[in-house]
């Protein structure tokens, strides 16, 4: 198995899908109070999204901006438009509906929407850590996601055809996890760590709705395989959308975006089986030219084959994402959850006293081993670094750790803490 997966993580790292190159242009002479914003809308090029190319056509004329500032454009100067190969090869992340280089769907996995991390007695959407893992890197967090407007109906002249756009881009990302208390467990004698190996696909398309707003949709498929706990093996599945939009035009306006999805979830043993929805709302701001900010809140309930894995939480977060370079990001993530979390282990009495459900657990024995899946109302904080550097414009390298910590709402004696490593490659078709 191990060298099956070798075999295939080989494969796909070699997978990169190059676009064509345009021919440089220019514009001018600018008018007074054009922005640079707005004339990189104007210059849309596949493939590049717009504070791409605001960031190459600012680097190609530092003699048309005052003290250096993106927002001081001078009026009457002329400006070298960059083509794409030169645009994407010098990109910095932000993501546009389907067409931004790969490497900007892997800002932290947890707030990409269809990037689950199921791990023992937890599930996507459900339990604490699982609620941080669903939203991107990807898109999916999701999800700390960089967008930009939509572009403008097209300047006076005779308009040029356009080719078709595909309904639908595609993208993939591969992932080698260890953590180190897949049971979410308390007691040494019952935490159990392990290896998973995590593959997503994912269907994503947009449609502009005025110059202001954005409209996305998609799907996306899951597969987790345990190392050692195989009855933990998983699929999940889900559709999405979001709705995005902003008050006005400036690079530094606040994005904001309201997003749900529904899906569902297949473990080896039936208990665990389940249907998910999450209800998203956030913001995304850049505080600076390299600095970027996604905050907001997730709301999940999931409904399963037993009492114990029916769970709701909430969760807010703040993100971080620091451009050190054109290739380079490195992103931080703090997440506060309230809301039920599943734990799985021999039950003491408080555990017992404070669990709001209880069941054997197939999964690590059940009765006969004295090993029972228990819910309970918890606090959760959760602590998230990672570094995402773009090899291609359609492949990116993706490494996070993750730090959990969980107590019981009414009974601080009952707490779990929680390790995860990530190493991901990410790209698209």
């Amino acid at each position: 198995m191990k060298k099956t997966i070798l075999v295939v993580c080989i494969a796909l790292c070699c997978v990169a899908v190059r676009g064509n190159a345009a021919d440089a242009g220019s514009y001018g002479p600018v008018k007074s109070g054009e922005t640079l914003y707005r004339i990189a809308l104007k210059h849309q090029q596949q493939g590049v999204t717009t504070s791409q190319l605001m960031t190459s056509i600012f680097e190609a004329n530092p003699d048309a901006f005052d003290q250096s500032d993106m927002n001081r454009l001078k009026a009457g100067s002329t400006l070298k438009i960059p083509g794409t190969e030169t645009t994407s090869a010098e990109a910095s992340s932000a993501q546009e509906a389907g067409e931004a280089p790969v490497g900007e769907v892997s800002q932290d996995p947890g707030l990409e929407a269809g990037a689950p991390l199921a791990a023992g007695a937890s599930q996507t959407g459900t339990s604490q850590v699982e609620g941080v893992q669903q939203g991107t890197a990807a898109d999916e967090m999701q999800v700390a996601q960089q967008t930009v407007l939509p572009e403008p109906k097209a300047a006076r002249g005779k308009k040029k055809a356009k080719p078709d756009k595909p309904l639908f881009r595609y993208s993939y990302d591969i992932s080698l996890i260890d953590d180190d208390n897949v049971r979410l467990a308390q007691n040494d004698e019952d935490i159990r760590s392990d290896y998973i190996f995590s593959t997503t696909v994912r269907a994503r398309g947009g449609k502009s709705l005025d110059d202001f707003s954005l409209l996305n949709y998609g799907g996306s498929a899951t597969y987790n395989k345990f190392d050692t706990f195989d009855t933990l093996d998983n699929f999940e599945f889900e559709i999405n959308t979001r709705y995005r939009f902003a008050l006005s035009s400036g690079f530094t306006s606040p994005i904001y975006s309201l997003g749900a999805k529904i899906g569902g979830k297949e473990f080896d043993t039936e208990m665990r089986d389940a249907t998910f929805i999450s209800l998203t709302a956030d913001m995304n701001k850049w505080l600076t030219n390299t600095i970027n900010m996604t905050t907001g809140i997730v709301l999940n309930a999931q409904e399963s084959k037993s009492e114990v894995f029916d769970t709701s939480d909430a969760r807010i977060f703040v993100n971080i994402d620091t451009n050190f370079s054109k290739q380079d990001l490195v992103y931080t993530t703090f997440s506060f959850i309230t809301g039920d979390t599943v734990s799985s282990s021999s039950p003491t009495l408080d555990i017992i006293n404070a669990a709001d459900a209880i069941e054997p657990d197939d999964a690590f024995g059940g009765i006969e081993a004295n090993q029972f899946a228990y819910r309970i109302d918890a606090d959760t904080v959760v602590l998230t670094v990672g570094y995402n550097r773009i090899l291609t414009r359609d492949l990116s390298f993706d490494l996070s750790a993750r730090y959990i910590e969980s107590e019981a709402s009414y009974d601080d004696s009952i707490s779990y803490d929680r390790t995860i490593f990530r190493a991901s490659l990410l790209g698209r078709f």
